[in-house]
């Protein structure tokens, strides 16, 4: 996902593929603290030399991911630095104030602007850092995909203030839908000028399955297990540290399904399951110790893919699709009835992924990649 700018302590158990868990518990209705700017990260370090940094509350607005860092004897490497120059300005000061090493190499999970279009302020802090991603991710920088972010300076100043208020003035609005909106206005001011420093960065290499990078004395993996929020999402694997960051794979309390891909997404989700690992990074939202929300997900995405598929060979439109889709065994053990986060699935997943499920099953390209050669207004 863009910001919306550019519309608008140790484990006590093993991940081991095996290992039985619970079901998914829904989170309580979020209690926004307007004290702290939305571009604030919480940090923990869960092994030696890795440190992750997630924004709490992780459904303000703007969405911003998390960032994590891997230190080895002779370099580190950061995992989705920043979708604002501000957040990778700190990620910066937190690899300055936990090591004295360079940052060599800035991997980003997938080509959505809240993981990336900020990492120009680590680039210019250290300039031979290799920007890394998969081929996929590489090659929609220069595309039509990324037109929305190529111009950040485009509209007139207090532009988000005004959709802001105009939003609010609606007396339709849904009460969840303004308890969102509201919490962005004591920082509008500060979210369009982050909005501002957007730069489509430049990647230096791709690759298409996986990547060995050796920081000293640790080696981690950049992995490829299959399309899913994207054609090119790729995790970080840290396996002497038996953790693993997913990008927006994996985002709680709400997936995001915006031009995705259902069943694949479901085979690499499956394919996450078999490492055997002790925490899950996702891209948004707290890290996880069991897979009881992974399964979720799994479970959620063939459903998706076959309800959908099955509703098109009926000769169902996309109205059709979703009038009769049954979202009963699913839906409320994301959301537990809280009218928020209802609210969230709906805009955030239910209605993108079965557009994205749908134009799958019709033949239609989710992403397609037209290159970039025209001016931007």
């Amino acid at each position: 996902m863009f910001i919306p700018f550019a519309l608008a302590a140790s484990l006590a158990f093993s991940l081991a593929s095996g290992a039985d868990t619970q079901d998914h518990r829904p989170p309580p209705a979020p209690d926004f603290n307007a004290e702290r700017d939305p571009f604030e990260l919480d940090w923990t370090s869960p092994a030696s030399g890795v440190w992750i940094g997630v924004r709490p509350q992780s459904a303000r607005l703007p969405v911003t991911g998390t960032s994590v860092i891997v230190a080895g004897e002779t370099g580190v490497l950061v995992f989705d630095g920043g979708g604002t120059r501000l957040q990778a300005e700190r990620v910066a000061d937190k690899v300055r104030a936990e090591t004295g090493l360079p940052v060599t190499h800035i991997a980003i999970s997938h080509w959505h602007g809240d993981h990336h279009l900020g990492i120009s302020a680590l680039r210019e802090a250290w300039p031979e850092a290799q920007v890394v991603s998969h081929s996929f991710t590489r090659d929609v920088m220069g595309s039509t995909l990324m037109d929305s972010a190529r111009n950040p300076e485009a509209a007139e100043p207090g532009a988000f203030r005004s959709q802001l208020d105009a939003a609010l003035a609606n007396p339709d609005l849904a009460a969840p839908a303004r308890l969102w909106l509201e919490q962005a206005l004591p920082w509008a001011d500060l979210i369009e000028a982050q909005g501002r420093t957007a730069r489509i960065p430049e990647i230096d290499t791709g690759f298409d399955d996986s990547m060995e990078i050796d920081l000293g004395e640790r080696v981690v993996r950049l992995i490829h297990l299959g399309p899913g929020n994207t054609k090119g999402d790729i995790m970080l694997h840290i396996p002497d540290a038996r953790i693993i960051a997913a990008g927006d794979a994996v985002v709680h309390p709400t997936p995001y399904g915006f031009f995705s891909y259902p069943a694949d997404w479901a085979a690499a989700l499956t394919r996450l399951r078999a490492f055997d690992v002790d925490l899950i990074v996702p891209g948004h939202g707290d890290a996880m110790s069991d897979w009881a929300y992974v399964d979720l997900l799994i479970e959620t995405l063939q459903s998706i893919a076959d309800q959908t598929a099955a509703l098109v060979a009926e000769g169902h439109d996309l109205d059709g699709v979703r009038d009769h889709f049954d979202w009963s065994a699913l839906e409320p053990r994301f959301t537990g009835g809280d009218p928020f986060w209802a609210n969230r699935f709906d805009v955030w997943f239910k209605r993108p992924i079965l557009d994205a499920a749908w134009r799958l099953e019709t033949g239609l390209d989710n992403e397609e990649l037209i290159p970039h050669e025209h001016g931007v207004d």
